[in-house]
């Protein structure tokens, strides 16, 4: 039996299904930058979100079922704007049975839903080797970026650089997305945000609760974004900085480890962020698992859909 068309949105028919499999562990192949900090934030947990769509609480979820028996589940949530979504849970409970069809089903309903809802974006990271990553392909899902995960203690100390660092305000947003535009290729770009508004709607924050924000600057411009929070012995971080950006990626590093010498630290950083890349390394932090940020461009962006502007010639001199 396929699982065609057996996806939905949860209802409270579903209520007692769901009771029934939530109690069991399952895998969840969506990796948030929130779940990496917290392992409890992997498990995934039907019933909660199925009871946050139904007071909507901002959250969204899609089952698979044969009968009474649930196949697979996709949770979607807000990113910065009611504009992009991220899929945060995808479990195929069904496995080998019926192949990519519990996945690609799900994550169509994701689709439709997220069309019906004026969502421009919805946006899915796995392990590049996932067993969802095909089937997220035939769903309309594009990679975006190829990512690793960084972690370790630092033995060395970052290079000392003629950065300035200070806190982020509101009016560094400028600069900071023309930072975007340098660092960002050009193919993670269409496939994530060409536009200003774009960009600020897929800007995951949720992760970053508690936690900071520092700029890096040289000759009066921005030059690197730095987002950290501490959370009990591990500081978790990400950086945006221009592609000869290593100065500002060492004295970015060396705010975020100023106190946090002995905490483990990790980061999820593009393979195009070579400038990154090398200063971790140099630092004494290790590359580990292999992530794939995947897209699903909902809508064109802004710039596509604008009116050309026609010049009509003006006659001179001798009349029509």
């Amino acid at each position: 039996m396929t699982s065609e068309g057996q996806s939905h949105a949860a209802r409270p028919l579903d209520l007692v299904t769901l009771v029934s499999f939530d109690e069991e562990v399952r895998k969840n192949q969506a990796v948030t930058l929130d779940g990496l900090a917290d392992a409890d934030q992997q498990k995934a947990h039907p019933l909660n979100a199925a009871l946050a769509q139904w007071l909507h609480l901002g959250r969204r979820m899609w089952i698979n079922v044969v009968g009474r028996e649930v196949r697979g589940i996709a949770t979607a949530r807000d990113l910065n704007a009611k504009s992009a979504w991220v899929i945060d849970t995808l479990i195929d409970a069904a496995g080998a049975e019926t192949g990519d069809e519990v996945v690609t089903d799900l994550l169509g309903q994701a689709s439709a839903s997220a069309t019906k809802a004026n969502v421009t974006h919805l946006l899915l990271r796995t392990l590049t080797n996932a067993l969802a990553r095909e089937p997220a392909t035939k769903a309309g899902f594009r990679p975006a970026f190829v990512e690793r995960l960084w972690t370790g203690v630092p033995r060395n100390a970052p290079s000392a650089c003629e950065a300035t660092v200070r806190p982020f305000v509101a009016s560094d947003e400028s600069g900071v997305f023309q930072l975007y535009g340098q660092a960002t290729p050009a193919q993670a770009r269409a496939q994530l945000g060409m536009t200003r508004e774009e960009w600020l709607a897929l800007r995951d924050r949720r992760w970053l609760r508690g936690g900071d924000e520092l700029v890096a600057e040289r000759d009066g411009a921005v030059t690197g974004l730095a987002s950290f929070r501490v959370q009990d012995d591990r500081v978790q971080f990400d950086m945006l900085v221009a592609p000869d950006g290593g100065p500002s990626v060492s004295a970015l590093l060396a705010a975020i480890l100023e106190g946090n010498e002995s905490r483990e630290v990790f980061a999820l950083v593009p393979r195009s962020a070579l400038a990154v890349e090398q200063v971790l390394s140099d630092v004494g932090l290790e590359p580990s698992s292999e992530y794939v940020q995947l897209s699903h461009r909902l809508a064109r962006p802004v710039l596509a859909d604008a009116p050309r502007r026609v010049v009509m010639p003006i006659p001179t001199g001798g009349g029509v």
